[in-house]
């Protein structure tokens, strides 16, 4: 798998633009796990035209040549930013670019009084990019994620009963998830029963279900250490008008950015598609976060899906669509897939469909 690695590698290399002298610092986690395979919890990459330099502590010495053969290895005790600078003068480096969205602004001192100032924080970083478009290796993992959600799903539904609290669901969720192999889950799992559902990032709580109720769950699960993440409202006996225009608004407006998600659309553009049907419907006011958003070795990373990104979204991505509507006091409703997107239009990676369960 190293030659994998090594390939990304000189991807970020091209990406970055290094010449002679420069280096790149990569110390986002996940980040360094794309580029190195390396799972530990504290390190760093240091790449240069000629130089590929894992930096981390001696609690991973070991770790480091099991999931790493054959990349280079500093073991340090203490900051890695002084390996970093030693590492600097040592192969004659001038400057050293920073991901300046993933370092403390002391790191970034320590840098600088090392090596006279020689630091550039500025400079474009080039990973959310790179990491965006997904090896098939990459969608394999994501596919045996959602696979395993979506059997917990199926396993969960017959556990809603009367009387079961938001927390109790919740745990059952995150338990089978680990018992059917993921890592663990994605994010804090959401499960919220019908007017605490109208937070779209309600915790769940010790509230019951009963009769006439409606339920929310968001979840996910690791496999691999890339992510699912999937989103259902099912109904337990709530059968009014409000709710079932709302539903179909919701799923109408799934079924509509779906047809419009293919590679080289905006963000922006494809937020629009599900904002407008729901606001067809009455409730584009009741519609309040973003339609989705990249996932992989992260639950939230590139591409953005919503109206504050006007890049076209990449082909190979993988994007989740989550239209919602949110009624304080009343309900809310989210549905959720994941799609990978091509110049043909999208995949769904769901099995499961989007008509309401009602339990």
């Amino acid at each position: 798998m190293d030659s994998g690695f090594s390939e990304r590698r000189n991807r970020l290399r091209q990406a970055a633009d290094l010449r002679a002298g420069q280096a790149i610092l990569i110390s986002h986690l996940p980040d360094v796990r794309w580029a190195t395979g390396f799972t530990g919890s504290n390190g760093c990459l240091f790449l240069s035209t000629e130089v590929d330099l894992l930096v981390t502590d001696g609690r991973y010495a070991d770790q480091v040549r099991l999931e790493c053969p054959g990349l280079e290895a500093y073991i340090v005790s203490g900051p890695v930013e002084y390996a970093v600078a030693a590492t600097l003068k040592k192969r004659d480096c001038k400057s050293i670019f920073l991901q300046k969205s993933h370092i403390t602004w002391e790191a970034v001192g320590r840098l600088r009084d090392a090596l006279e100032g020689k630091v550039a924080v500025g400079a474009r970083d080039p990973m959310p990019g790179l990491r965006a478009v997904k090896s098939d290796d990459e969608v394999d993992a994501i596919r045996r994620a959602l696979a395993i959600s979506e059997q917990v799903f199926e396993d969960v539904l017959p556990l809603l009963r009367d009387g079961i609290t938001e927390v109790e669901v919740a745990a059952e969720i995150d338990h089978r998830h680990r018992m059917l192999g993921a890592t663990g889950p994605a994010f804090d799992t959401i499960v919220a029963f019908s007017e605490h559902a109208a937070l779209p990032h309600a915790r769940p709580g010790h509230r019951t279900l009963k009769k006439g109720d409606i339920v929310l769950m968001d979840f996910g699960g690791v496999v691999d250490g890339y992510h699912s993440d999937i989103s259902r409202t099912v109904t337990f006996g709530r059968t009014d008008k409000l709710f079932l225009e709302a539903y179909e608004a919701v799923r109408s407006a799934l079924s509509k950015s779906t047809d419009a998600a293919i590679a080289g659309i905006t963000g922006d553009r494809l937020d629009g598609v599900a904002r407008h049907v729901l606001t067809e419907h009455g409730f584009g006011s009741a519609f309040s976060h973003s339609l989705g958003h990249g996932v992989g070795l992260e639950i939230h990373e590139s591409p953005s899906v919503s109206s504050r990104n006007t890049d076209p979204l990449p082909g190979g991505c993988i994007i989740t669509l989550e239209p919602g509507v949110y009624l304080p006091g009343e309900f809310g409703i989210r549905v959720e897939n994941m799609a990978r997107l091509d110049v043909g239009g999208s995949t769904i990676l769901n099995t499961i469909g989007t008509d309401l369960i009602r339990l």
